[in-house]
């Protein structure tokens, strides 16, 4: 009769401690590793390990303080190269007076990159603050002094729209040789314009454009008529204005419509 030996291996409770120590060696090395990584991350967090070093500004800047902005990215950083909050700073960049909009990046090992668009003057804002091309109100903590800069005034909440006009009256007022010096929009939404000339010209409230352009286009004629310089023109009419001069004594003119033919009143 032949005997079947059983091999040692075929045993059940050997081959469970050898399935046993084959599960523990994996589960051993995903421990190792997890605990150097936990380390890893605790080095990249620490604030000690590749801190920033470095900040470099870009972009245009004409004035806004560049030693002001350096300062203030310092300021902003906390952490190191990785975890610095890039958002944050940006947002402390943007509340600059000078500044329109920022950008910032990391360079590899230690440099934090500033992009800066900075503001563009169109004209003063009332007495404290200056207005962008695209109607954004600005206060920097000095207004400069710049030449050829108007005036404008008014509501903050419509000062796109107040930009907007200025420029077109600009460019209108342009063509019959006067320059714009003071626009002002009241409470009431009454326009105001003062030229260089110190000509004062009452809008109202409605159709300020076409009133504008009407004006322009009779004010050669206006000249020519009576030998005064006019001072004061109230285009609040519906087909004139009223013109008062600049004379010993005050006068008045009723200009009525080209349609109905033009006519000076004295007074």
């Amino acid at each position: 009769m032949s005997r079947v030996r059983n091999h040692p291996s075929a045993d059940p409770s050997i081959q469970q401690q050898r399935l046993n120590g084959i599960r523990i060696v994996p589960l051993l090395m995903i421990a190792l590793f997890a605990g150097m990584g936990g380390w890893g991350i605790s080095q990249l967090l620490d604030p000690m390990i590749m801190p920033v070093r470095v900040v470099s500004v870009d972009g245009e800047i004409k004035y806004l303080n560049k030693q002001g902005l350096e300062q203030t990215v310092v300021q902003a950083v906390s952490g190191n190269f990785f975890t610095v909050d890039l958002i944050r700073i940006r947002n402390q960049i943007e509340q600059l007076p000078w500044v329109k909009s920022a950008s910032v990046r990391r360079i590899w090992p230690d440099t934090l990159a500033v992009r800066v668009d900075e503001q563009v003057p169109l004209a003063y804002w009332g007495e404290d603050a200056m207005v962008s091309p695209q109607g954004e109100v600005f206060r920097p903590k000095r207004l400069p002094r710049l030449q050829g800069l108007v005036t404008l005034s008014g509501e903050e909440e419509r000062a796109d729209r107040i930009t907007r006009e200025y420029l077109k009256m600009r460019t209108l007022l342009q063509t019959a040789g006067l320059q714009l010096k003071y626009l002002r929009v009241d409470a009431r939404q009454s326009w105001r314009i003062e030229t260089e000339e110190g000509l004062l010209l009452d809008l109202g409230r409605r159709d300020v454009m076409p009133r504008l352009s009407r004006f322009v286009q009779l004010y050669p004629f206006l000249r020519g008529q009576v030998d005064a310089i006019p001072e004061r023109v109230d285009l609040r009419y519906t087909n004139g204005f009223s013109v008062y001069w600049q004379a010993n004594t005050e006068q008045q003119a009723q200009m009525d419509s080209p349609s109905s033919g033009a006519r000076i009143a004295g007074k």
